[in-house]
This record gives structure tokens, C-alpha cells and sequence, in this order.
């Protein structure tokens, strides 16, 4: 397995092909996959749900960091939730 930052997990599937998996509060999330195309060393991630980005990304390690940012922002709950009481109970 090659660690990423902190949080990020980065384990090679295949020749250039990586699952990457978030560190979480409840345990490792897989949240999709890296994985180069084209011989231009081009890289394209894939989310989970299927969501894909272009294959645009100059770098192994910016493609990761893009799919963890994807994911952060549109497929995390945000962790300030307000707390709903009962009035009478």
C-alpha cells in the first residue's frame, strides 16, 4: 500500500490503476479509483457513484488529491448538523 496524506490511502490495483480509500471517523471509505490514460501520462479519476473527471490531470498525486476534494465537497454530509429536540415530550 502507498500512503497519501493523513487521511488518503492510495493502493495499487493494477499497472497504473489505484483505488483510493479515505480514513474517516467510522473507518476507511473507499471513494473511487485513479487510474492513467492515454499515453500522454494523463490521469482520470472515478468516483464511486461513476462520477468522472477529464482526462486532464498532469500528475498521480493530483488526480488523488482532486477526487478526495470531489468527494469532500458534493458526497460528505456536513459534520455541523443542527440537533432537533422535542418541545413536549
Amino acid at each position: 500500500m502507498i500512503c497519501g496524506t493523513d487521511d488518503l490511502r492510495i493502493v495499487p490495483l493494477d499497472s497504473g490503476v489505484y483505488s483510493i480509500h479515505l480514513d474517516t471517523p467510522t473507518g476507511h471509505v473507499r471513494i473511487g479509483q485513479v487510474h492513467s490514460k492515454g499515453a500522454h501520462d494523463t490521469w482520470i479519476w472515478q468516483h464511486r457513484d461513476g462520477e468522472r473527471s477529464s482526462p486532464v490531470i498532469a500528475s498521480l498525486g493530483d488526480a488523488v488529491h482532486a477526487l478526495a476534494g470531489y468527494h469532500r465537497r458534493f458526497k460528505t454530509e456536513p459534520d455541523a448538523r443542527p440537533v432537533r429536540r422535542l418541545l413536549f415530550g
